[in-house]
């Protein structure tokens, strides 16, 4: 199978994937206890915020808040652009694991997208923001399935919300089986990351690396925070209409894909 036959069906299994994402979602992801109304919690959060913080420790400060003042918090995932790599930690801020990635082959924080839809421009960004696992593996007989088996997860984030929604693939998968994919694997181990940038936006990983990476966490519901790499740009958290928190890239925040 030539390479350009590859393409079109890797896109068209992730779509269908994320398909399922924006009906089901809202059985996915638990609502966070009303803690806001807490002050002590407020002026915690104010604290951690106005300090010079990276975004990785903003994510592992705000959820070990979440653990002191709330429920049981599930361990997460917060994937490092800049360094292609992606870690689990648990909800008190221990890092249990890291593994190469590879990511969108753009450069860059805008949103990825163009997938299927008739005269959109193909954008390979892996986008960075918060999001939540809403699906796990494949569906029977689908082209994902063939591609992936049952190493994917598919992720849904503001991405998905109705004005993104046609144009947005992202999710956790192997390196597809294809030839494609086999090349895809020579990106991993080689002592360079400059070469990881290979994917249409979403997050690959050896097939071994993703089993381990999935044994840490709950599946389903599990929230994966994707770092911004551009200068300048950074994670917000910002407090939603039902009192949760989340957090949200500063740069493109309300980029159009018109």
């Amino acid at each position: 199978m030539k390479i350009k036959q590859i393409i079109p069906a890797t896109m068209i299994g992730l779509s269908a994937v994320l398909g399922s994402c924006e009906s089901k979602v809202q059985r996915v992801v638990k609502a966070i206890p009303k803690i806001e109304s807490n002050t002590k919690f407020q002026s915690l959060v104010a604290d951690t915020f106005s300090r010079n913080y990276t975004d990785e420790t903003k994510i592992i400060s705000y959820n070990k808040l979440l653990q002191q003042y709330s429920t049981q918090v599930d361990n997460y995932i917060i994937i490092d652009k800049k360094e292609c790599l992606a870690k689990v930690y648990s909800g008190n801020g221990h890092l249990l694991y890291s593994t190469e990635v590879a990511l969108g082959k753009h450069i860059g924080d805008k949103r990825s997208g163009g997938y299927l839809v008739p005269g959109a421009k193909l954008r390979a960004y892996t986008t960075p923001g918060e999001f939540v696992i809403c699906r796990e593996g494949s569906r029977k007989g689908s082209s994902n399935e063939r591609l992936y088996g049952s190493q994917v997860l598919a992720l849904r984030g503001d991405h998905t919300l109705s004005d993104y929604k046609k144009t947005q693939v992202l999710a956790l998968h192997r390196v597809p089986k294809t030839p494609m994919g086999k090349l895809r694997e020579n990106v991993f181990n080689n002592k360079t990351k400059e070469d990881n940038r290979v994917s249409f936006g979403c997050i690959n990983f050896l097939s071994e690396s993703f089993n381990k990476m999935r044994s840490f966490i709950k599946g389903k519901g599990t929230k994966v925070y994707v770092l911004p790499e551009e200068k300048g740009n950074s994670l917000h958290l910002e407090k939603q209409k039902d009192n949760s928190y989340k957090f949200f890239q500063t740069k493109y925040r309300y980029e159009s894909q018109e």
